[in-house]
């Protein structure tokens, strides 16, 4: 069970109360500003917020740093400065949380590795790396820190726009990696702008717009009317291979 109860920052983000009792990959959305950043750097402990964010019986905003830690990992949005380390060591800051001996780690580490096609940059500097080489690092080292073979306490994975920057590929081998998570029992919160990846990998949608929650439940909700209403978008509705998927066309008034 993963449960926000009254979740609030003051003057960022109204008081948030949602419950999923299984583990799910929740898409969360929202127009430019409207607190997704703010909700998930509240969720993960790394912003000041009010209530509680409780991981079966465990306030997770009531523990120590180091608990948190085991308990969930966060990837925020690219970071300004990049760090001129290899990249090796970048994913060993994700390894060092789980504790484990290098002789367990390694095929979990190679596997990661394999499948975000990061071989040719292990040896490599981490701050000269493209954008988008810099994110496939980043997420594997952040998938290196709850990934449930390296930390079995570990139960929720937050994730600020972990696609931008990413190739079509690259993008559906995190998708695919995030199920894998969610099938070994990790809850998944994703900030997401694409809104057909949402509905086609997604388990349930969070919607907000300034600060507040304006969709909560099935990824039915999101739909065209709620486009219109929340982006300001006007689309229309396709079907493709037994999926649907929106295409916008315009802005609303």
């Amino acid at each position: 069970m993963f449960e926000l109860d009254g979740l609030t920052v003051p003057a960022r983000l109204a008081p948030l109360s949602l419950r999923w009792e299984q583990p799910a990959l929740v898409a969360l959305v929202g127009p430019n500003g409207s607190g997704k950043s703010t909700l998930l750097h509240a969720i993960s402990g790394l912003l000041p917020a009010q209530g509680s964010v409780r991981i079966g019986q465990r306030d997770l905003l009531r523990l120590p740093i180091h608990e948190q830690a085991q308990l969930r990992a966060m990837l925020p949005q690219r970071l300004a400065h990049p760090m001129p380390v290899p990249v090796q060591e970048v994913l060993d800051l994700g390894i060092s949380v789980c504790g484990r001996s290098l002789h367990h780690v390694t095929p979990y580490r190679d596997k990661l590795v394999t499948r975000l096609d990061l071989w040719p940059l292990l040896a490599r500097d981490f701050s000269a790396l493209s954008g988008g080489e810099q994110q496939r690092v980043l997420i594997a080292k952040t998938l290196l820190q709850i990934w449930p073979g390296l930390n079995p306490t570990a139960r929720l994975l937050l994730l600020d726009e972990p696609l931008a920057g990413l190739d079509w590929h690259h993008q559906l081998q995190l998708l695919s990696l995030l199920r894998e998570l969610v099938q070994g029992g990790i809850h998944v919160i994703c900030a997401l702008h694409d809104f057909n990846l949402a509905l086609g990998h997604a388990d349930a949608l969070v919607c907000l717009q300034q600060g507040q929650l304006a969709r909560a439940g099935e990824m039915s909700l999101l739909d065209d009317a709620l486009l219109a209403e929340v982006f300001k978008v006007q689309s229309i509705k396709l079907q493709a291979n037994g999926r649907q998927l929106y295409l916008p066309i315009g802005v609303t008034d």
